[in-house]
């Protein structure tokens, strides 16, 4: 049955599997939404469609009772989703298999969808162990909707004297070598009176900064200094003459802290890193500019590019008829280790509610209204 003889419903419940017929890669793709929307599910279809778009493989969004014939029908919801002889990849997007009806659902989908898009290449292995062949099965981690990373936002709290006491030079010596980006990386948030003019040096090496500077006649200065403290990482105190109360502020607001090694600086447990000279304080930094730069590769590597990049080789690899596909091995491990797999999963579904189990009701009236 195709989507157009289900009278408009939406779903289609054929019987066959799709042929692989054809030696081209996919030219177009219809993404089938559910009635009901409003999930992040919908922001990333559409996300994917946009990126799609861009490659040339034009992509439309729409119920079931729109496909017109697309080589791809991709179903944003793997409960009663589309499937039709007319296309040449019928693909489910899994989400979450998280109680027993719904394996039963997806167990049922297994003879009409040649293709099976998982949230991650564990979720993939439950449904090739549920399958019990790799058959048309990947694992794609769930792209990001933002790549940003905001900037670590390092706070020193004390006023800056002309006699250097502060240490804050060691600031411009780090950063004087750095590129663009890992200048970018951080934000310098001083509180207190006097950092006009070493801001203006910062300034002329495009980093990042802010300055609170209340006058000392203010209604609750020091208040005022403690809240913008609290939107800070870290606070970083260079000066080894004697030790800054503003540690305590830190510990007070739950920010980390970054302090030389000097008196009551000492002993305050691990949300204070202490350094004895500059080339420790700039392994402190080190550490911290690597976390970021770690936490922006991660976000890079599993952007929307990089999603719709397998994907589309997903697809691709399932109407090339390439001979290996067809004599890969039915197992893809051996059987205690298909059951492990299963049970791990299993052990944590959800009991079926009341309101499962009427979920579920409503999914089998629904498909047997359509194939019938």
């Amino acid at each position: 049955m195709t989507a157009a003889a289900a009278g408009g419903r939406g779903f289609s419940r054929s019987s066959s599997r799709p042929k692989v017929v054809a030696m081209e890669p996919i030219q177009t793709v219809y993404i089938v939404e559910p009635e009901e929307q409003g999930w992040i599910i919908e922001h990333l279809m559409r996300d994917i469609a946009g990126e799609l778009g861009r490659r040339g493989i034009p992509t439309r969004i729409g119920k079931g009772a729109g496909y017109a014939g697309e080589d791809v029908v991709f179903n944003s919801r793997f409960l009663t989703a589309l499937s039709d002889e007319r296309a040449r990849v019928n693909s489910l997007f899994i989400t979450h298999v998280d109680d027993c009806s719904k394996e039963r659902e997806l167990r049922t989908s297994f003879r009409r969808f040649n293709s099976f898009v998982c949230l991650s290449p564990q979720d993939a292995d439950f449904v090739i162990a549920m399958k019990g062949d790799r058959g048309g099965v990947v694992g794609i981690e769930l792209p990001p909707r933002e790549l940003r990373v905001r900037p670590i936002r390092l706070a020193m709290f004390s006023a800056r004297y002309d006699d250097g006491r502060k240490n804050e030079q060691w600031i411009v010596d780090y950063f004087r070598h750095k590129t663009t980006e890992q200048r970018g990386a951080f934000v310098f948030c001083f509180l207190g009176w006097g950092w006009e003019s070493f801001c203006a040096t910062l300034a002329g090496m495009e980093m990042n900064y802010e300055v609170y500077r209340y006058s000392r006649y203010a209604p609750g200065e020091y208040q005022l200094y403690q809240e913008a403290l609290i939107t800070a990482d870290a606070l970083i105190y260079l000066g080894f003459d004697g030790g800054a109360m503003s540690v305590y502020d830190a510990i007070n607001a739950g920010v980390d802290i970054l302090a030389s090694n000097v008196s009551f600086h000492r002993g305050l447990g691990e949300s204070v890193a202490l350094f004895n000279d500059r080339d420790e304080f700039y392994r402190e930094l080190d550490r911290l500019q690597a976390r970021h730069a770690g936490r922006a590769a991660a976000l890079q590597h599993r952007s929307i590019v990089a999603y719709t990049d397998r994907l589309v080789t997903h697809w691709n690899s399932l109407v090339t008829n390439d001979p290996a596909r067809e004599n890969e091995p039915a197992k893809i491990a051996p059987e205690h280790l298909e059951r492990q797999t299963l049970e791990a999963f299993r052990g944590r579904y959800r009991r079926l509610s009341i309101g499962r189990i009427r979920s579920a009701l409503i999914r089998w009236l629904q498909s047997r209204l359509i194939r019938y």
